[in-house]
Parts: structure tokens; C-alpha cells; sequence
């Protein structure tokens, strides 16, 4: 578990730097919550397994686990 949090962890800062992307919860855990760009969601859909978590809002939930690399954090963002 503590992998999965300071995966989260660092997922949060790689897409904060993002200006299009807000995170909308602290991250407490494995799941970060951010409000993406509409257009950005089907895309990365495509190539990445993630929720839409309020489509209302384009809120997205991301997960990580046990086994969540760095390499595959840089690759996603």
C-alpha cells in the first residue's frame, strides 16, 4: 500500500504542473481526483483504464497500485 500512495503522491505533482489540470481532493491514499480538460478524457481513455467521477464537472478519478511503476507515471502524464 505504501507503494500505491507515494505513486498517487507523485502522480498528483506531475499533473499539477499541468496548467489544464486541477486536483480536486488532497491525495490521502492510491486515487487522485482531478478536473481535466473534456477533450483530453476519450484520448487518454484510449491508452490508459480510468473512471470518470463526475462527467458534470470532467472530474476524473485515477488509481494506482502495489505494482505502479515511475515509469508508467511519466508515461501517463
Amino acid at each position: 500500500a505504501a507503494n500505491s500512495n507515494n505513486m498517487a503522491r507523485l502522480l498528483a505533482e506531475k499533473v499539477s504542473e499541468i496548467s489544464q489540470i486541477r486536483l480536486t481532493q488532497p491525495v490521502e491514499a492510491n486515487g487522485v481526483f482531478a478536473k481535466v480538460p473534456e477533450k483530453i478524457i476519450k484520448p487518454l481513455q484510449e491508452h490508459f483504464s480510468f473512471y470518470i467521477w463526475n462527467e458534470k464537472e470532467s472530474e476524473v478519478r485515477w488509481m494506482t497500485s502495489y505494482d505502479t511503476t515511475k515509469t508508467e507515471i511519466f508515461e501517463f502524464v
